[in-house]
């Protein structure tokens, strides 16, 4: 029965003793609402994004972009987004009709623009930042080799909205807390 004792002593020490080598390990919650729990421990540590108060920028307007890669193109839109779905229509420089469709993530819009009676389809991964579009493309063409370059280009916004602006991202929300920009900030501090 000794034994016994002693070995279940031994047992609870030894978890104990590895129990507080992990260090605290759970979820943080700030109860805010505003940013996202943040989960911590020992080897492990997930990015808090700080980012403006509404997740899905609306991209309606029109839009102007440079293509740089084998040839520079450029390319004039109206665009319509609905939800997290984009589309619409345009030209390029050289007078050629082009149709486009594709989705947003966050501020992170994939298009696919195809040329009307021309055989040939681009696919631009851009990001937003303020009314800049900055990323890159790849054509494929039935006339021609692939090409890809980088696609520069602005936005003039047909929706005009309020939304704070974050000044960045960060592993600690700490590091970043109200550091927000715009007139949505006002709704932020009551």
């Amino acid at each position: 029965m000794a034994k016994n004792s002693a070995f279940i002593l031994l047992l609870l020490l030894s978890l104990i003793a590895c129990a507080s080598g992990q260090g605290y390990m759970g979820t943080v919650s700030t109860g805010t609402g505003i940013i996202p729990a943040l989960t911590v421990g020992k080897n492990s540590i997930s990015a808090t994004n700080v980012g403006s108060l509404t997740s899905q920028a609306n991209l309606t307007g029109g839009w102007s972009l440079d293509l740089k890669g084998d040839s520079i193109r450029h390319i004039d839109l109206q665009m319509y987004q609905q939800g997290d779905l984009i589309l619409g229509a345009g030209q390029l420089s050289s007078g050629q009709a082009v149709t486009a469709a594709g989705s947003v993530s966050g501020d992170r819009p994939t298009i696919f623009i195809s040329v009307i009676d021309a055989g040939q389809a681009f696919r631009l991964k851009l990001s937003l930042s303020g009314e800049s579009l900055a990323g890159e493309y790849d054509c494929i063409s039935q006339a021609q080799s692939s090409e890809s370059g980088t696609a520069t280009g602005r936005i003039s916004f047909a929706v005009h909205e309020n939304r704070a602006t974050a000044l960045g991202k960060s592993a600690s929300p700490s590091a970043t807390a109200g550091a927000w920009v715009g007139k949505a900030t006002q709704s932020i501090n009551k």
